[in-house]
């Protein structure tokens, strides 16, 4: 299922089209209680977008752009913020709000990282901690003792790598509905507000153009962890499920224009084969 995050308020008008484009949630910025910055949620636009049928997943980001940023005191002060600004919003128990680390964070950057989610969990009270960030970011973050409810992957800077996670940021840049807008996958339960709940989404799987093509197929799927294989139907058109794959690769025939899509083929079998042996071998 497709959600979007954006810095632009919503209208009962734009959060209508946004929901016709095929949009089932948002994600908007918390503040505008205390800090009234332009990206902020309102109590009209979080009726327009409730109206319009669309969930809305919360996001606390100041200015998570830098390794000085985190600290366990900071997360305590950031939870602290988000608290009073959900609770004025009327953000039930239990909804998710997503703290950001909006940056190349490497190795060294870590431990300040988990130091701050920390902070963010020893002052979250009632509601569900999420993260956004990195691939990197959110292994540390998964293997620490301070470990999300949620966690949301951008693909910036996270060199193919895909988090099983609860959101994936899969582009960047983009015009939803005339908002100007990034575009995110829903794989689990975001903790949005109402719940999305009950959707299950593929991290990786395979799509053959016929089934000549299921050896160098087999190959790929074993790569990935034996992977789920799918097999285009008679009229060569793209299955359903395969449509929400975060990470598809496509053994035989053309390309799917699906997004992150690596494509195995050559205009023969004997090219296919090729193809794939390069990708075994990488």
């Amino acid at each position: 299922m497709e959600a979007m995050d954006c810095a632009t308020r919503l209208t009962s008008q734009s959060a209508a089209t946004v929901k016709a484009a095929g949009i089932v949630a948002v994600g908007r910025y918390l503040g505008f209680k205390n800090h009234s910055w332009s990206k902020t949620l309102t109590t009209d636009e979080l009726q327009a977008i409730h109206e319009a049928g669309l969930s809305v997943v919360l996001i606390w980001e100041s200015d998570p752009t830098f390794a000085g940023y985190f600290s366990y005191a900071k997360g305590l002060a950031d939870a602290k913020q988000a608290i009073e600004e959900a609770t004025y919003l009327g953000a039930p128990k239990g909804t998710a709000i997503y703290f950001t680390v909006d940056f190349d964070a490497q190795a060294s950057n870590m431990a300040a990282i988990v130091d701050y989610f920390h902070g963010v969990r020893d002052g979250i009270g009632q509601y569900l901690v999420g993260t956004y960030g990195s691939y990197a970011v959110l292994e540390a973050l998964k293997n620490s003792a301070y470990s999300p409810d949620k966690y949301w992957q951008t693909y910036a800077w996270s060199g193919g790598k895909v988090f099983d996670g609860n959101l994936y940021q899969y582009q960047n840049s983009v015009t939803i509905g005339g908002i100007p807008a990034d575009r995110d996958k829903i794989n689990t339960a975001p903790g949005a507000w109402p719940e999305i709940g009950g959707i299950e989404v593929l991290n990786v799987a395979v799509l053959l153009y016929t089934n000549e093509d299921f050896w160098d197929g087999a190959d790929v799927a074993a790569k990935n962890g034996n992977c789920a294989i799918f097999v285009r139907p008679a009229d060569h058109s793209v299955p359903a499920d395969f449509k929400n794959v975060l990470l598809p690769i496509v053994v035989g025939g053309p390309t799917t224009g699906l997004p992150h899509e690596i494509l195995l083929s050559g205009p023969t079998k004997y090219d296919t084969a090729q193809a794939v042996a390069r990708y075994l071998n990488q």
